[in-house]
């Protein structure tokens, strides 16, 4: 059975300005593309699965217009436009709010400035499924840092908007552009299944299985864990 996450835009933007959230495996990026297999008779990561499903994982949550912003001297965030066009835009829509200081007491945010990406999406899962809203994986590029949050989707009906730290924003009134298209934060689809865990130290059997397995590992180095063990996920 396919399950259908849907995303509804609810703020009437003009068609030319709607960029909808893709499947993250349409948006892997050209730096890890032109990344080699092997490198030194080294594997790269272009040949470890679990970091490419990782990239390629659920839906991507994208800028939706190009947005200026800057920091005063004094620490307030402010909105910047080069034209008439995306000042009424900025306007009609803020894309960027700010979160108080007052909001992380005592956390490892204090110091730094959380804005809020206003999102225009309403994300809709199935019953017993929720989303989970994190930082693009393995994207170091981006100079957006999303905290992450979990949200039950499918009795939740509104707009999740979403926290993040801008890296490069000073109090110095330098200009930063998000631009349109700019992945802001990974979402990733998940059924609500209850889990208990369990704990075994030093079990003959488990060792046993385990250099078994690192035995098959070994002699097929190259792609076992792609032949054997990878099971395919499916996103679109």
């Amino acid at each position: 059975m396919t399950n259908i996450i849907k995303f509804h835009l609810v703020q009437d933007f003009p068609k030319t300005l709607v960029l909808p959230p893709l499947p993250s495996k349409k948006l892997i990026p050209d730096w890890f593309k032109k990344i080699p297999p092997n490198n030194k008779n080294d594997l790269t990561v272009k040949k470890c699965v679990p970091f490419i499903d990782a990239m390629g994982a659920g839906y991507t949550i994208l800028s939706h217009m190009d947005i200026y912003i800057y920091q005063t001297t004094d620490k307030q965030v402010r909105i910047w436009t080069p034209d008439k066009e995306l000042e009424e835009l900025s306007k009609r829509w803020p894309p960027i709010e700010t979160h108080p200081g007052r909001q992380f007491p005592g956390s490892p945010m204090t110091g730094y400035t959380v804005l809020k990406f206003m999102s225009p999406w309403i994300v809709e899962t199935p019953p017993e499924y929720s989303t989970l809203f994190l930082p693009p994986i393995n994207r170091l590029e981006i100079p957006l840092v999303p905290l992450v949050g979990l949200v039950d989707t499918d009795s939740y009906y509104n707009n999740v908007n979403i926290p993040f730290i801008h890296t490069a924003l000073e109090p110095d009134e330098k200009k930063h552009m998000i631009p349109a298209g700019t992945p802001i934060c990974q979402v990733i689809p998940f059924k609500r299944d209850e889990w208990k865990a369990e704990y075994t130290w030093t079990e003959q059997e488990q060792i046993d299985k385990q250099q078994e397995e690192r035995k098959k590992i070994t002699k097929e180095r190259l792609d076992w864990y792609k032949n054997h063990a990878h099971q395919k996920k499916i996103f679109k």
